[in-house]
């Protein structure tokens, strides 16, 4: 289970929603549930703290942060920006020498046909569709921005999505703008891309309506 830095197994129980916000922790407790040294627990704890992903109380607990509409809405505007630059600098040409898009296109159908009763895991598909987007320009960087901020949408995705149309209506989006680049029809992929966005946004905001106590 800890192969992985402490620091991203946390992430990760943060991003799922496992650890939801507003939750107290003491690194004590969690070391002790994890197995790991206490000062490992505090060392993670310091850089989610950097990214405002906890927030530490000396002697008494370490929290997790609250949602922020304002900081998801900013997450979504980068994240939509940086897709569409990418997808304006790819040359369709070469997508398909450099990419391996079939299993990620069946799976999207898939999602799209059966949604949930498909078996097939929502956000393992989200974040592959992500890395593929994300590695089409060669500049590793961008991927590492692009997770940051999803980090944001994928929380209030967990909160909103769960009916078998919204897992459709999103795999379908996805399809549409890798089809777009397959095609070379970029405008139909940054079509799709914008719509993606204002749909995210439409789902934070249902979020804060339906979950008020898990936002500030």
């Amino acid at each position: 289970m800890l192969n992985a830095p402490l620091y991203d197994f946390i992430k990760v129980r943060i991003a799922s929603m496992e650890y939801a916000p507003g939750s107290n922790f003491s690194e004590m407790e969690l070391a002790k549930e994890l197995g790991t040294p206490r000062s490992k627990v505090r060392e993670a704890f310091n850089l989610l703290a950097q990214d405002n992903l906890v927030q530490i109380i000396p002697q008494r607990c370490t929290t997790i942060c609250k949602l922020e509409l304002g900081n998801i809405l900013d997450s979504i505007f980068i994240v939509r920006s940086i897709l569409i630059a990418i997808v304006k600098d790819v040359h369709s040409q070469h997508i398909e020498q450099e990419l391996t898009l079939s299993q990620l296109r069946e799976d999207l159908l898939s999602l799209e046909r059966d949604g949930p009763s498909s078996g097939i895991d929502f956000f393992k598909v989200d974040s592959h569709f992500y890395l593929v987007l994300s590695g089409l320009n060669g500049f590793p960087r961008l991927n590492k921005i692009i997770f940051k901020e999803k980090l944001n949408i994928d929380r209030t995705l967990r909160l909103s999505i769960g009916r078998r149309s919204d897992y459709i209506f999103i795999a379908g989006l996805y399809g549409k703008v890798l089809d777009g680049l397959l095609t070379g029809a970029q405008d139909k992929s940054i079509k799709a891309i914008c719509e993606l966005a204002n749909t995210l946004e439409q789902y934070a905001k249902q979020a804060v309506k339906v979950h008020p106590s898990l936002f500030k």
